[in-house]
């Protein structure tokens, strides 16, 4: 589970895909064990952003972990080899340039860590009784009257009116 970048948070300066947990609710348990590293190939679905506006948003990304980019509190920044992305239900493959994913610390084997910190650029929370740090708010969580740039058009989707919206939303974010 991660929080995508399409709808970043106030004070989450990069582009980087935040990963949250591992496993998707509902899906059963993952191991405490498991741990990421480079060379891991990975799914990454926002399920907050896909509850939030009927569905329309599922944004899945699909790729292979690579080099460390750098380390901030809480969190190491990896570099990512997309193999498919997607942003609506309808999945149609979005291309897009190789992206960064914020890895929380205590979800890598130690031997990967980095010494190197920079200051924090996520928008990270420290919150009294979790051990660890978590990740910024998203806009909906910061402000209940928030609404999706496209909420009237997703209403008239999700009734049926715009069947042609989620390609039209696809071709958008695939123009180069």
């Amino acid at each position: 589970m991660a929080y995508s970048p399409l709808h970043r948070g106030v004070g989450q300066q990069t582009p980087a895909w935040i990963i949250t947990h591992l496993g998707v609710e509902g899906e059963g348990k993952v191991s405490e064990y498991v741990k990421l590293e480079p060379g891991t190939t990975i799914r990454l679905y926002d399920q907050g952003l896909s509850e939030r506006e009927f569905g329309f948003e599922r944004v899945w990304l699909f790729g292979k972990i690579g080099e460390v980019y750098c380390r901030e509190p809480g969190y190491h920044l990896y570099r990512l080899t997309p193999h498919l992305f997607t942003i609506t239900e309808d999945p149609i493959p979005v291309h897009i340039s190789a992206p960064l994913i914020a890895i929380p610390s205590h979800l890598l084997p130690e031997s990967y860590h980095i010494d190197r910190l920079r200051e924090g650029t996520l928008g990270q929370r420290v919150i009294h009784g979790f051990s660890c740090i978590q990740p910024p708010l998203r806009p909906w969580e910061m402000d209940c009257n928030w609404t999706h740039p496209l909420g009237i058009r997703i209403g008239q989707w999700h009734a049926g009116l715009l069947p042609d919206l989620e390609r039209e939303w696809s071709e958008f974010h695939n123009k180069d």
